[in-house]
């Protein structure tokens, strides 16, 4: 993401991890074919055609002047099926800037051909906590398609809309890293458009409508019991839960904090609360992150670390610090392949 300028102006997976130098110009973009995190370890350079993304209109007010490729990655892919498309891009160095630009390609596929449908060039406002730095790319509830260079504009937050796609379009994301050459990023793709490797969800049996069903009588309920221990989780995301801490809290509102407690290698985890996700695609470093939850009504909880991908090395490990605001608990958590270690939580 650019920065303003101050004169004025006339921006895991099981694939193995790319490399930026190879998918620098739109020409040998990474070819993908499903939606997964991919890891780009490094990003360098501007690839053999420098010229192939100036003058693009969101970069226009920037430092650039225009130019949106710099320490360029280029990704490739088709649309299988139609829906939405979303993607999360987090900077494997978190004070690094990202920016990107997503083209709709022609049929054939030619790079010269390509038309802008998203442009990300906010970043920093040379003031402290941006809210245009981190993770970026296109979510759910998001309906701008464009953010200029500066994050000067209202409503300016890192993230546009998805994408609505249909089947057959082709497209292709400009991804730059306008801070440093090195450090490469994360990025996970998801929503309900379809890419020709994803797999399908199996299909419900059609509903038998040619017999006649008798209504059951409606039987009284009793009314809901806020306290009442739930069902215990016995799975998350298809792997088994265990137990590894029980922790007693005072509060609702808890705060966490989570890093990587040994060696940065890519751990991209998200946060379940029961079986809800509420915090997703953190890319661990060895530098805390901190995050709020609240917790719904009733005594016992679990939060689970799940891994979304396990970087270079598995398993995936994490230190958790939960606070109620009177005491801390520090545990380690280990997320493997089919299981995870969750906390249960048991308010007091």
């Amino acid at each position: 993401m650019r920065n303003l300028l101050l004169l004025p102006l006339l921006s895991f997976s099981a694939w193995p991890a790319a490399y930026a130098q190879q998918h620098a110009d739109c020409a040998t973009a990474m070819q993908i074919c499903k939606k997964q995190v991919y890891h780009i370890d490094r990003a360098g350079g501007e690839g053999n055609d420098a010229t192939e993304a100036a003058f693009v209109p969101c970069f226009l007010n920037g430092e650039s002047m225009g130019q949106a490729e710099e320490n360029s990655t280029w990704i490739a892919f088709e649309i299988a099926k139609g829906g939405t498309l979303t993607f999360t891009i987090v900077p494997h160095r978190e004070e690094d800037d990202i920016d990107f630009v997503v083209y709709r390609l022609p049929a054939n596929g030619d790079c010269r051909g390509k038309q802008i449908v998203r442009c990300m060039a906010a970043g920093d406002t040379r003031t402290a906590n941006s809210p245009c730095m981190g993770a970026t790319g296109l979510r759910e509830g998001e309906t701008d398609t464009s953010e200029d260079a500066g994050c000067s504009d209202a409503g300016d937050n890192n993230w546009l809309a998805p994408l609505r796609t249909a089947e057959g379009e082709k497209y292709v994301l400009l991804i730059s890293n306008v801070t440093t050459r090195g450090p490469g990023f994360s990025i996970n793709f998801g929503g309900t458009a379809k890419l020709p490797c994803d797999d399908e969800p199996p299909q419900k049996p059609a509903r038998d409508t040619a017999k006649t069903r008798t209504k059951p009588t409606p039987q009284p309920t009793a009314p809901p019991v806020s306290d009442a221990t739930p069902d215990p989780i016995k799975t998350i995301g298809g792997r088994d839960v265990e137990i590894k801490e029980n922790v007693k809290v005072k509060t609702r509102s808890l705060k966490l904090k989570i890093w990587d407690n040994q060696i940065e290698d890519g751990d991209i985890v998200s946060v379940y609360l029961n079986d809800k996700k509420v915090i997703s695609d953190v890319y661990l470093t060895n530098k805390p992150k901190e995050f709020e939850i609240e917790l719904p009504p009733g005594r016992e909880h679990l939060i689970t670390v799940f891994a979304e991908d396990f970087g270079k090395a598995e398993p995936n490990t994490a230190r958790v610090v939960i606070s109620d605001g009177t005491k801390e608990y520090v545990i380690d958590l280990v997320a493997e392949r089919k299981k995870q270690q969750s906390i249960k939580i048991l308010v007091d």
